[in-house]
């Protein structure tokens, strides 16, 4: 998520949520750190011009990675939003406590100071959604991708109980008093958007509609193609670059000079391959 993007709109939008602008930036960040920690061993690893949101030298992609990207950012402003709204950091928001009081099943009743999701989607909304300006397919598929991030924040939701002693624990043994809803760990954000990401759907368009130039053809081949969608998949339109060799003009530094893990505990089979899939299979050897 490009800063500099977020600092004018909030030179420009309503001066009510300027309030909010610190929160926004560090969530932007947290998203971006999120990314390259995802990506840490792969070919694309999320670098610096994977900020500007999907943009490099006015060129705009829509490619799986670009698809991660504006999913992880628009889940860390959310996420940001919504944490330090139930901090007390903000004087016009707080903890959501329109369940307290309601039966919950099992004996126990929703109460405590449950995180205020509503809050941080409606304000990540506005301000994220609000740098994609554009009227294009791009647009829509961005703007899809946002939501995705969103979306992600409420379905990954833990829901945590308080015993008398006083433990924290999940929504398993949330089975003797009182329940409230508490965000997850952002890592399980990523990971999960991780395997959204995996999972990713290439839109194929009708390109002799979308070259016609008529903007009613071009709008129906973009609603045919968003209409089996589910609102919680990542989509992308263009194939992947080859991410093993530097690419300038598109931002892309190619693998040679990254590091790679040969040996080591406890390492994954993803991990244990990065030497073959950023070297090897690249044409370069390791050192």
């Amino acid at each position: 998520l490009c800063f500099r993007s977020v600092n004018n709109f909030l030179m420009t939008g309503p001066k009510a949520y300027l309030t909010y602008s610190s929160s926004v930036a560090a969530g932007a960040h947290s998203g971006m750190e999120e990314c390259k920690f995802q990506f840490g061993w792969e070919r694309w690893n999320c670098p610096e011009s994977a900020l500007q949101l999907s943009t490099h030298n006015r060129l705009r992609s829509a490619t799986r990675e670009t698809s991660f990207v504006h999913a992880i950012s628009s889940a860390g402003v959310m996420y940001t939003l919504t944490r330090n709204c139930s901090m007390g950091d903000f004087e016009s928001c707080g903890c959501d406590d329109s369940r307290n009081g309601r039966v919950g099943g099992r004996g126990w009743v929703w109460g405590g100071c449950s995180d205020n999701v509503e809050f941080g989607e409606r304000i990540s909304k506005l301000f994220v959604d609000a740098l994609e300006t554009g009227h294009d397919t791009r647009a829509l598929i961005n703007l899809h991708n946002n939501e995705v991030g969103r979306l992600v924040i409420s379905h990954v939701l833990n829901e945590t109980s308080e015993r008398d002693d006083g433990l924290m624990l999940r929504w398993a043994s949330c089975s003797i008093q009182t329940c409230w809803l508490q965000l997850a760990e952002f890592r399980e954000i990523g990971n999960y958007l991780k395997i959204k990401y995996d999972q990713a759907h290439k839109l194929e368009m009708d390109k002799r509609r979308m070259r016609a130039g008529n903007s009613a053809d071009s709008r129906g081949a973009t609603a045919e193609a968003f209409h089996h969608v589910h609102a919680t998949e990542l989509v992308f339109l263009e194939d992947s670059p080859d991410y093993c060799t530097r690419n300038a003009s598109l931002g892309h530094h190619g693998t040679e000079g990254r590091e790679c893990l040969q040996t080591g505990k406890n390492l994954s089979q993803w991990e244990k391959r990065s030497c073959r899939r950023l070297c090897t299979e690249c044409g370069l050897r390791v050192e």
